[in-house]
């Protein structure tokens, strides 16, 4: 993992990181991302998220199977600071504090503004 420049940025532990992911992922039981059957079984951790496979459809999957954050090498932790902070602070200052490119902070920022804002799961506005 990159070190960050500035040490006044609290970036949140990977391990709370982790937990705070599956409550929110897995809020009603973990579920096969391919059927949505609950009848699932863990096959144990590969690195720090875990693995699952279905016993109804035979799909492999883990935490991040069919989330923005399947195939990122940024770091959960990373991602969440970024999330938490997109309304508080601008590109440029989260590329500084965090040691990674505009661009990659402006797309993962883009990621999350498009994915949140067009689900009403997640944003519902009262008009």
């Amino acid at each position: 993992m990159k070190d960050i420049i500035n040490p006044n940025v609290e970036i949140p532990d990977d391990q709370v990181a982790m937990a705070f992911f599956r409550s929110v992922r897995w809020v009603n039981g973990v579920y096969c991302p391919k059927c949505k059957s609950y009848n699932v079984n863990s096959r144990g951790n590969q690195g720090r998220t875990r693995r699952y496979v279905c016993k109804d459809c035979g799909a492999n999957f883990n935490d991040f199977s069919g989330t923005i954050f399947h195939k990122s090498k940024i770091p959960l932790n990373v991602m969440l600071y970024i999330l938490f902070n997109l309304d508080k602070k601008t590109t440029t200052q989260l590329s500084e504090e965090l040691d990674y490119s505009r661009q990659c902070i402006s797309r993962i920022s883009k990621l999350f503004r498009d994915k949140l804002l067009s689900n009403p799961e997640f944003f519902d506005i009262d008009e």
